[in-house]
């Protein structure tokens, strides 16, 4: 054997499954892949030094803070089940308050969510002094409705909150049936909406009349139809559906009750084509559908005037609504209140789907401007990436404060905007 050799050496093990590392005759044994090639680390050097990838600190920032882990409500389909039990998470008083505060001038929107934000006196404490100090900024918040009361009431339409009620139900026995089998909790959520609905209207804000959503899972597929029509004796513009993700295996993409799923997904399909520029409906489904296609050519062929006539009721309550009209009624109000100017995209469809034109191309907007912060520290660039372990807000402090520019500039997120420049999708 060479000296050199004897002194560092790197091979494969037999298995060719890690490298084995000889340092002075001391072994290590590292998994393939683990170590960066020299072709790697060259392409990770351009990438740092790219100008066209460099962005500075953004002026456009959303912050997505998934705030608290507290919850008011037992949804059978939540996600957050897991976390019930352990002990609370909330973002740290100090993170809100003095390591964010150098980048609120520059924020756009934030949106707290995870738990229920109105569930604790944080929350509420939170969005009152970003609403006091920093009025600009546009605050989205989704709630159970349950704590919705007079003071939070108040608060969101003196400061055009974006507000998102999660219901999930049209009466107080569906309610038990999909949400939580507890006396009283839908009537005293209806009230609550009632009640800020007619606050808005008295201040002249009708045009910042909330959204609600409703999960969809096999004890309720039937109700997608009377949802609507719920919503929309409220006026409403934008009315969402999510499938239930606890009850539908994603990885085998199998779906309970899957003859009702599909009569849902239709009806869906024929409502949004015939409140188009009149309500917004959105559904994500979380999971390919084989015959996706095939229900959207069907409904395509579908005349307006046949739909009018199947959702006739649907459509009285609809046919003088007009999102274009609304979103320029609220824009008049963002002006007088001097707020940042929502987009009629970001109107439409909040602020987690954020895109924007490049090149003649519309690719994700995150990696540019989005920071996503958990109580734990972890962070990430938009909600649909799972966070990791190994990526969080503490790298980034620097005596005592967060380097923001180093946050925005590191290599991950500019990779994942090289990614998309070219066309690619968010890999790293």
């Amino acid at each position: 054997m060479k000296l050199a050799e004897k002194v560092f050496s790197v091979k494969n093990d037999e298995r060719k499954t890690h490298k084995v590392i000889s340092i002075a005759g001391i072994k290590f044994k590292i998994k393939r892949g683990g170590i960066k090639t020299i072709k790697q680390r060259i392409e990770d050097y351009k990438i740092m030094h790219d100008p066209s990838l460099y962005v500075g600190i953004p002026d456009d920032i959303t912050l997505q803070l998934s705030f608290n882990s507290d919850c008011n409500c037992k949804c059978k389909f939540c996600s957050i089940y897991k976390v019930r039990d352990k002990e609370r998470q909330i973002i740290p008083g100090k993170w809100l308050y003095e390591y964010l505060e150098p980048i609120y001038s520059k924020t756009k929107n934030i949106s707290p969510c995870y738990g229920e934000i109105t569930y604790g006196k944080e929350g509420y404490d939170y969005l009152s002094y970003i609403s006091n100090k920093y009025p600009h900024i546009n605050i989205f918040i989704e709630t159970n409705g349950i704590a919705f009361n007079k003071k939070w009431r108040e608060l969101a339409a003196e400061n055009l909150f974006e507000v998102k009620f999660s219901i999930n139900a049209i009466d107080e026995e569906s309610f038990k049936k999909t949400v939580w089998d507890k006396d009283g909790i839908y009537t005293l959520v209806h009230n609550n909406i009632q009640e800020y609905i007619n606050l808005l209207d008295e201040k002249g804000l009708s045009a910042f009349r909330p959204h609600v959503t409703s999960i969809l899972n096999s004890t309720n597929y039937q109700n997608v139809e009377a949802f609507i029509k719920m919503a929309l004796k409220w006026k409403l513009q934008k009315i969402g559906f999510l499938f239930d993700t606890r009850e539908n295996n994603l990885n085998k993409l199998s779906v309970k009750d899957k003859e009702n799923f599909d009569k849902a997904l239709i009806t869906l399909l024929e409502i949004e084509k015939l409140l188009k520029d009149k309500v917004y409906i959105g559904f994500r489904l979380f999971m390919p559908i084989k015959n996706i296609e095939e229900y959207e050519k069907k409904v395509k062929e579908i005349s307006l005037e046949t739909l009018k006539e199947k959702y006739s009721e649907i459509w009285n309550l609809a046919k003088d609504l007009d999102l274009k009209n609304t979103y320029f009624k609220r824009v008049e109000v963002y002006k007088a209140k001097n707020k940042n100017i929502m987009t009629y995209y970001e109107y439409l469809t909040s602020i987690t789907y954020h895109q924007k034109i490049y090149k003649d191309k519309v690719i994700c907007e995150n990696p540019w401007n989005h920071i996503r912060l958990r109580p734990t520290g972890k962070l990430e660039v938009c909600a649909w990436r799972g966070y990791r372990d190994t990526y969080k807000i503490q790298q980034f402090i620097e005596n005592n404060k967060i380097n923001f520019e180093k946050l925005f500039n590191d290599l991950y997120h500019r990779q994942l905007r090289k990614n998309f420049m070219g066309g690619g999708i968010a890999a790293a």
